[in-house]
């Protein structure tokens, strides 16, 4: 088994298994565009592997530096090349925000993919989906105002933007585009209706 396969295996076994659909389909486009932008595609999918993993036992807070920890320690176990363990250790630190003015263009072609693969499920509207469930869980469904609902929409839609905005790259927009279309017209399409312009 080479190292991409025990990380796959690691992160499988590490992950809560309703984490694990993220965490696959993370690895698959960081792949893909690893692939088509000739980038590191070993560095990009075990970093995908770990992006996340520090928040199943220590929370969301700081899990990029607390994953990005993780992975190092896993990847020197085995011996790993120090120069690329730290390749792999800045993708993951990376992927959480976007990187905005000069800083941008340091970023390495695994950072961006990194977070660029992390973030096309969300610029294709799940968002919108995280948003209602937001709501849901603050609000039982009998008090729940139309005026409630819209803004629920509306914030979706906006994050869904967002998201969009901020993928670094070309290939990473295309990949989104269609998911990316259908989510906002879906929005724009219930904000439409008579209910939700009173």
């Amino acid at each position: 088994m080479n190292v991409v396969e025990e990380a796959a295996a690691h992160a499988r076994e590490t992950y809560p298994a309703g984490d694990w659909p993220h965490i696959a389909e993370v690895a698959a486009y960081g792949r893909q565009l690893a692939k088509l932008l000739a980038a590191d595609e070993e560095i990009v999918t075990i970093a995908a592997y770990f992006h996340d993993i520090s928040q199943a036992t220590m929370g969301p807070e700081d899990h990029n530096i607390k994953s990005a920890e993780m992975a190092r320690s896993w990847l020197a176990q085995r011996g790993y090349p120090a120069d690329r363990i730290e390749r792999v250790v800045a993708a993951i630190i990376a992927h959480m925000r976007p990187v905005v003015g000069p800083a941008r263009e340091r970023l390495s072609k695994e950072e961006r993919i990194l977070y660029d693969a992390d973030k096309i499920s969300r610029a294709q509207g799940i968002g919108l989906i995280a948003a209602a469930v937001r709501l849901g869980s603050q609000i039982i469904w009998e008090d729940l105002s139309y005026a409630q609902l819209a803004a629920a929409i509306r914030r979706g839609r906006d994050v869904t933007q967002e998201t969009y905005r901020t993928l670094y790259t070309n290939a990473a927009r295309e990949l989104a585009r269609p998911g990316y279309k259908r989510a906002v017209e879906f929005c724009n399409g219930l904000l439409e209706m008579e209910v939700f312009r009173a």
